[in-house]
């Protein structure tokens, strides 16, 4: 059964483990997404943070999130060692805005941006997708979203690994890229990224 966009919104509200994932924000004077990574800076790992406002409202998934010291596998029934679906991204948003659904896949990096970013990435919009089967399959609900990727650094100079534009990797044209000091205090719906995947 199709749903709106607030109906759909209502599923993912009731179905995902915020407890052990994430969080529900509602109210619109913004959030923060934290994480520590790993860099050329020492052997300890930096603390990166950003803050953005939204409007409507937004589900907010940590999906590398560890308990007890270990990542717990996002598919506990598949073997999570060296698999496809044991990559993931740091961060997966999810914002009701203006009746329509987006998502937002955010990978933390330090100095460097990895040559595996890409598949990082490519692997949370296939748990997205993932995600929007296993609702259909279990209650018929669907629903479009629109998923965007970006990835943040602080790399001095990112343009051997970006478009012409500076804007886009070279090796994935459909994943953005930001400075964390870009993203102070900016929307969500101000971010870009011309290449949005719909899953239907």
């Amino acid at each position: 059964m199709a749903l709106n966009a607030q109906g759909y919104f209502n599923c993912l509200k009731s179905y995902l483990n915020t407890d052990h994932y994430g969080q529900v924000v509602t109210e619109s004077d913004g959030f923060s997404l934290k994480e520590k990574v790993f860099g050329k800076s020492g052997p300890r790992p930096k603390e990166y943070k950003v803050r953005f406002r939204f409007q409507g409202e937004v589900i907010i998934l940590k999906l590398d999130t560890k308990k007890n010291g270990s990542t717990p596998p996002l598919f506990h029934f598949l073997d999570d060692n060296a698999k496809p679906w044991s990559k993931r991204c740091d961060f997966v948003v999810f914002n009701l805005r203006r009746n329509r659904i987006f998502v937002y896949c955010f990978e933390f990096k330090s100095e460097s941006i990895p040559h595996d970013v890409p598949d990082q990435l490519k692997a949370s919009v296939d748990w997205i997708k993932s995600l929007h089967s296993t609702i259909k399959a279990y209650t018929n609900n669907k629903s479009k979203m629109n998923v965007m990727k970006f990835v943040l650094s602080e790399h001095p100079d990112p343009s051997v690994y970006l478009d012409a534009d500076d804007k886009y990797l070279q090796r994935d044209h459909t994943i953005r890229h930001y400075h964390y000091q870009d993203l102070t205090d900016m929307s969500l719906a101000d971010l870009e990224n011309t290449n949005i995947e719909e899953v239907r």
